[in-house]
């Protein structure tokens, strides 16, 4: 086979597919294309794929749905990329001012509100995200939360609920292993600080999976007291 893909940007995918002539063909063909692109003519371009692909074009709405998904999250996350340092820029150079504004009790412009939001949020998923096993919530992304509060605006943390549910199923299964007041103090403060930050960790889940500890092991009843508060029980030991 023969392909030739031209991007144009955001989601404008063109593509030619047809059955292999020869070498020679295949040649001229690339040739012919590339020097149609370097004179930077979309329209001449355009038609070199009509001319040379006679069966039609292909855009991205011909992929099967996973890999279009996949595409476009690839091109929207290289469109985002490329603005990050400007929100970032942007937040830095009016921080001071937004908290001013929210200390004199004066509306914060919603342009500056959303970069804010943003950039926050941004900032919380890098600092989640960099240890490969959370063990504990970083006192870095407690400050940034506490920090967007003060500012009265509302993150929206729910992308981080499958680290946060993964890192307290860890937590769980290292007490399970050995119940130890180590571990439980451990869990404890993964469950109260997603709590406390407003980041789903999978309650329902986690307190069936706690009752079957504690079930299991009614000798370490005392050491597992503190997780079962955390997560609303009211047991007795």
């Amino acid at each position: 086979m023969m392909s030739a893909l031209a991007y144009f940007g955001g989601h404008d995918f063109s593509c030619g597919v047809r059955t292999w002539d020869d070498q020679a063909t295949y040649d001229a063909l690339k040739s012919d294309l590339l020097a149609r692109c370097a004179r930077q003519s979309v329209a001449d371009l355009v038609r070199g794929l009509d001319e040379y692909f006679p069966g039609g074009l292909s855009s991205l709405s011909h992929l099967f749905l996973d890999e279009r998904r996949r595409v476009l999250a690839n091109v929207i996350r290289a469109t985002l990329e490329r603005h990050e340092e400007t929100y970032r820029k942007i937040w830095e150079e009016n921080r001071k001012l937004v908290h001013y504004l929210r200390e004199a009790d004066a509306p914060i412009p919603e342009a500056l509100a959303i970069i804010a939001r943003h950039v926050l949020e941004q900032q919380v998923s890098v600092e989640l995200q960099s240890p490969p096993n959370l063990a504990a919530i970083p006192d870095r992304v407690v400050a940034i939360v506490d920090e967007a509060k003060a500012l009265g605006l509302t993150l929206d943390l729910m992308r981080q609920r499958f680290i946060m549910q993964h890192a307290v199923a860890h937590a769980l299964a290292l007490v399970a292993e050995s119940p130890s007041r180590e571990r439980v103090a451990q869990a404890t403060a993964l469950i109260e600080g997603a709590w406390r930050l407003g980041i789903r960790y999978g309650r329902w889940a986690t307190q069936n999976r706690f009752f079957q500890i504690w079930t299991e092991r009614p000798d370490a009843r005392a050491e597992l007291l503190p997780l079962a508060t955390a997560l609303g029980f009211s047991l007795a030991a």
